[in-house]
């Protein structure tokens, strides 16, 4: 009796993620705080968040596909140890194409910060003037100002330059 219910949460699950894959390949993912690659580039830019789903959408998909294997595969197979292993099996394969995903989309969207901070000449990490200016905690306002650490805002980064 266990196995028909496990099987049915493994293709639901599997049906899911085939969904999300689809949706991220035509770039039709939604950017939120739920589902596909979340880092802190792809939440802050909408872009950036279509690009990195578009790039795990494949692993996404194939983790679907195994989840959905294994979970048919469970229902057909007679209530035996083949049962059991199809669902491990499934359920294991979903996950690590899952995981394939997220890290692949994970590294994508890094290097599209790079190159994107790069390509707009902002620094990749935050503005700090060299120490042999000074520059009064005044002109830039508390740490959590309206400059945010941006160089090309920031009177500090004018000081600096």
């Amino acid at each position: 009796m266990v196995v028909p219910v496990l099987a049915a949460v493994l293709i639901v699950a599997a049906l899911t993620l085939v969904v999300i894959g689809v949706l991220a390949a035509t770039h039709r993912l939604r950017r939120n705080r739920l589902i596909g690659v979340r880092t802190g580039w792809t939440l802050a830019r909408v872009d950036a968040f279509r690009r990195a789903n578009r790039v795990a959408a494949p692993a996404f998909v194939a983790s679907g596909v195994v989840g959905l294997a294994g979970g048919v595969g469970a229902l057909l197979a007679p209530v035996t140890a083949a049962a059991a292993t199809l669902l491990v099996v499934g359920t294991l394969g979903l996950l690590v194409l899952l995981g394939v995903g997220g890290t692949v989309g994970a590294r994508f969207a890094e290097a599209d910060r790079a190159e994107t901070l790069e390509a707009e000449n902002r620094p990749a990490q935050p503005c700090m003037p060299p120490e042999s200016v000074t520059v009064p905690d005044e002109a830039c306002g508390p740490a959590a100002s309206s400059c945010a650490g941006s160089c090309a805002i920031c009177p500090r980064a004018g000081a600096a330059g």
